[in-house]
């Protein structure tokens, strides 16, 4: 039933995750990732806000990393003390191969697996970073490494529950919020734009494509969320402040880019 529901969506438009990645989102959420607190982070996760939108992000939607995340241990969830999961085995059993990449160093930990069949295909498992501390650490939980990320916990406030369609079927999985999700992106734009210019490009692109659509009717929530984002910290309003001037570049003009600027300039100085 859930088969003929996914294809049924692809035939209306709506775009589908490849069945190579579909099967790693599925076998997560079989394993519990998501009922213990697990967020589809990245562009599988935007994907499925253009489904849900009914927007084609066209080359925007594609990729071959999978992102997932978890608060780690700075955030204390409600669930069965006996729910504990091995997101590792999960991934290293899947039929695509699946190795942990090395590390740069002897006997570094990794949150990274690569698969054996496809090199250019990965899974990352990703967390906030606390107190600049960027070593990976393993939880016990979730049973992997976790890769700490500056600005990461934005994301993780306010999840909700997207669809991941494939050929092969559908599953229900948890993601951010897309507003939430576009402002962090322009955050991960000035983070990584000199070290990696060709995908900060596609983080502010993605940024501009959401931020476009939901200014037509969350335009008041896009707002309230950059007051927050910029609320945060000297580094958080220096980072917003770089995005912001290369996001109107694509957007000349858009009224809500407007009304961020002017919250912008009215907080204190990064």
């Amino acid at each position: 039933q859930i088969g003929r529901l996914a294809k049924g969506a692809m035939a209306l438009g709506c775009a589908a995750t490849t069945p190579a990645h579909f099967r790693i989102v599925r076998r997560l959420n079989e394993i519990g990732f998501f009922r213990a607190g697990g967020v589809l982070v990245g562009t599988h996760a935007f994907l499925a806000y253009g489904n849900a939108l009914g927007v084609s992000w066209g080359d925007l939607a594609r990729t071959q990393d999978l992102d997932f995340a978890h608060a780690g241990n700075r955030i204390e969830l409600g669930l069965p003390a006996t729910l504990k999961i091995d997101a590792t085995d999960a991934i290293e059993r899947l039929e695509a191969g699946f190795l942990p990449a090395p590390g740069f160093g002897t006997g570094d930990r990794t949150a990274t697996f690569v698969s054996k069949v496809d090199k250019s295909l990965r899974v990352d498992f990703l967390t906030p970073m606390v107190g600049g501390k960027e070593r990976v650490f393993g939880h016990d939980g979730l049973g992997v490494n976790l890769q700490p990320l500056r600005f990461l916990e934005f994301l993780l406030e306010d999840v909700d529950q997207v669809a991941i369609i494939s050929a092969v079927g559908s599953v229900l999985v948890t993601a951010p919020d897309p507003a939430r999700y576009a402002l962090h992106k322009i955050l991960v734009y000035a983070e990584r734009r000199q070290r990696n210019p060709e995908k900060a490009t596609k983080d502010l692109r993605q940024a501009a494509a959401l931020i476009e659509v939901l200014s037509e009717f969350r335009a008041d929530s896009l707002e309230v969320l950059w007051k927050e984002l910029i609320g945060r910290g000297a580094g958080w309003r220096k980072r917003a402040r770089t995005g912001l001037v290369a996001l109107e570049k694509l957007l000349p003009g858009a009224a809500v880019l407007a009304s961020m600027r002017v919250a912008l300039e009215a907080a204190p100085p990064s």
